[in-house]
């Protein structure tokens, strides 16, 4: 299993520092939605040439214009880029075709999709590397919830996928457990008072 890193962060410079801390624990550096709007694509470059052996992941969260948003975030230095699974099938296919013509992968997002397996289940007939299994902060944050939900979505779907709500320390192997391909962490980790500690805590959680 993979562990991926989502750096929730504002600026360039607190995504380089906090890259540059866990690194060496983590297989997938993500640049999370608020830092890519933030920051724009020179986020993506920065990282990728600071980085070059990762796997850098742009967090679009894409709803149309598929091929477009995935071309330029693949052209920035992206290896993987993120669709909703909400969107379109067309906007889906078009970014995998954007991602074939760069050799590259888009993970299909399932937030906020209510029948996460079946869609799981089209988003890789579509030609989604994985999917991502996922619960947002504010969703986190509702009473009662609880990561074994999206679990049990993955092991039922079948397909390759990530989790992402609330991976840490007390979940880790879980969601291991689950078949998960990758472990997402990111209040886990920019979160703690030593992230590096932290990625390094998770990374030796995974058998």
């Amino acid at each position: 299993m993979k562990l991926q890193v989502a750096m929730d962060l504002l600026t360039v410079e607190d995504a380089l520092e906090l890259a540059g801390k866990v690194a060496e624990y983590v297989d997938i550096i993500e640049l999370g939605t608020p830092l890519v709007k933030s920051a724009g694509l020179p986020a993506i470059t920065a990282v990728k040439e600071a980085h070059p052996d990762k796997i850098v992941f742009a967090d679009l969260k894409t709803m149309d214009a598929g091929e477009l948003e995935a071309d330029i975030a693949f052209k920035a230095g992206a290896d993987l880029v993120s669709v909703l699974g909400v969107a379109d099938d067309s906007t889906i296919a078009g970014a995998v075709k954007a991602a074939k013509a760069h050799n590259k992968g888009i993970v299909v997002d399932l937030i906020g999709v209510a029948d996460k397996v079946t869609r799981a289940k089209e988003a890789r007939a579509l030609g989604a590397k994985f999917v991502e299994m996922h619960a947002g902060l504010d969703e986190q944050a509702q009473p009662g919830y609880d990561l074994n939900g999206l679990l049990r979505s993955g092991e039922e779907a079948r397909v390759p996928f990530s989790v992402a709500g609330g991976v840490g320390p007390k979940t880790i192997e879980a969601v291991q457990r689950s078949g998960a391909d990758v472990a997402v962490a990111g209040g886990s980790i920019y979160g703690a008072d030593d992230p590096a500690l932290a990625a390094k805590q998770l990374r030796a959680a995974i058998v």
